[in-house]
């Protein structure tokens, strides 16, 4: 893609941004800008399917949850439904008119039939054991987005792939921007003159902004997730793209920055955990360490970008001296004693260990109820030193979830069927090709979001979701057995 191209898209996005903004605050226009972004994304996927996948990916990138633009009925319809609508639509003539329904994911189709089986079986059960089908509705909604499985699959040619990889680049850079924005905003001016600002990062479900002490303020974003996707498949195509090589590497940055600004210790965990068995079989094998000096550059200028700016961001116009500590931000997460999050999780786990061996082989299904003595802040508003009692269907501790609602038997089926997903790619990777190191960075990815699935859900959420499906689209084309330019 031309720069001019790049920076245009990039530009496009920073103004949907905008106009999200004042949409916020004057919802006229935000129908207006609803209809227009499914109209056109209706369109495009017509013409060129990989523009509506990446239109999908930029708005799982820029959404959070997917509000940045609502459509009222009788119940708000978020953009994220309606691209999801317009794409599925699109797909469908399609897949008519060409009698293919699968495309490139159907070698990885047991992957996304187990998640398929597996959510089918949950909302039975939780039908059954009567949790209410507005719960269960809750629960299973975001499983829906795995009917884009098939439109992901249209990405036929590494070419569609790559121009779907361009807008995704420039979607990473408006997060950094808006990261870097409202951070920057936070530490510098009192929070009392960006209540509007406040509400609208709230209000359309992209993050939340958290006091830590002083005048510094956590700031994290749903989507900062795409973070640890930007490094490890930027670093990949700083390896195998030479031409341009430093515009990779500083996507890579970008991705890392934003992971450093959310002080999330799920994304630090999967990211290490991916970096270092990245690192292991780096060296595993004699092809390998070709690149072993390429890629300790590039992470280093990527990492090296990061902490720069996460010091400039608090420290603006300097990068050391303000009255902003990054040290401070970042031990602030690394100590947990009477820590919120932490407590809640180290609160919650018994209370799920339980709960899935009350039905261990059949599940609980959709929409569970837990009920834990929970000593957060938030919710023990009496400050009793025994905790709360407080009842909750949502959870932070992945795994444990789908084996409360799938039960154990399906949940291990799932994480053998990520295994097995991770080792296709591996063989891949063993295979000579030029395209080797983004096959490597697909596959650190995945093996990241695997690891932070543990203490935060992301692969029951459109946001993990979409990842894994566009890694999976990645596989298949990268697969040297099956080149297709």
């Amino acid at each position: 893609m031309k720069a001019r191209n790049f920076v245009a898209i990039t530009g496009g996005l920073i103004a949907v941004e905008v106009v999200s903004y004042f949409a916020w605050q004057y919802p006229t226009l935000g129908v207006f800008a609803w209809v227009l972004l499914v109209a056109f994304t209706f369109a495009l996927t017509l013409a060129q399917p990989e523009f509506g996948i990446a239109a999908v990916m930029a708005e799982l990138i820029l959404g959070g949850k997917g509000y940045l633009f609502v459509l009222p009925l009788n119940v708000e319809v978020s953009l994220r439904l309606g691209l999801f609508l317009a794409v599925l639509a699109a797909w469908s003539m399609h897949a008519i008119r060409s009698r293919i329904i699968w495309g490139g994911q159907w070698r990885f189709r047991w992957l996304w039939l187990g998640f398929g089986l597996a959510a089918a079986w949950a909302t039975i059960i939780g039908i059954i054991r009567g949790h209410g089908g507005g719960v269960v509705f809750t629960d299973v909604n975001a499983f829906f987005f795995l009917a884009l499985v098939p439109a992901f699959g249209l990405l036929k040619t590494r070419t569609q792939y790559f121009r779907v990889l361009y807008i995704i680049a420039a979607a990473i850079v408006v997060l950094a921007l808006k990261t870097a924005l409202v951070q920057g905003l936070f530490v510098h001016y009192p929070s009392t003159s960006l209540v509007l600002l406040y509400k609208w990062v709230r209000g359309t479900g992209v993050g939340e902004v958290t006091h830590i002490l002083g005048r510094l303020y956590r700031v994290f974003f749903q989507s900062h997730v795409y973070g640890i996707f930007a490094f490890f498949t930027g670093v990949g195509l700083a390896v195998a793209d030479r031409r341009h090589r430093w515009g990779w590497t500083a996507i890579a940055g970008l991705g890392a920055y934003v992971v450093v600004v959310s002080l999330s210790r799920s994304f630090w965990l999967g990211g290490i955990t991916a970096f270092g068995l990245g690192f292991l079989v780096l060296i595993s094998r004699r092809s390998f360490r070709r690149c072993l000096a390429t890629v300790a550059l590039t992470s280093a200028v990527a990492l090296l970008m990061a902490y720069v700016g996460f010091q400039w961001t608090l420290n603006f116009p300097g990068l050391w001296g303000g009255s902003s500590s990054g040290g401070s931000l970042v031990r602030s997460r690394t100590e947990y004693s009477g820590e919120s999050a932490f407590s809640s999780r180290k609160e919650l786990l018994p209370a799920m260990n339980s709960a899935i061996f009350k039905h261990p082989l059949s599940g609980s299904g959709f929409g569970t109820p837990v009920t834990y003595r929970s000593k957060d802040p938030r919710v023990n508003v009496t400050r009793n030193s025994a905790g709360t009692p407080y009842t909750t269907t949502s959870f932070e501790l992945g795994y444990h979830a789908f084996a409360i609602q799938f039960g154990i038997p399906l949940t291990l089926l799932i994480l053998g069927l990520l295994t097995w997903f991770v080792w296709q790619g591996y063989i891949m990777l063993r295979l000579q090709s030029n395209e080797r190191p983004i096959i490597a960075g697909l596959l650190c990815s995945a093996i990241a979001l695997g690891v932070l699935h543990l203490t935060t859900p992301y692969l029951n959420h459109p946001l993990g979701l979409g990842i894994l499906m566009f890694i999976a689209a990645g596989l298949s084309l990268f697969d040297p057995r099956h080149a297709k330019h």
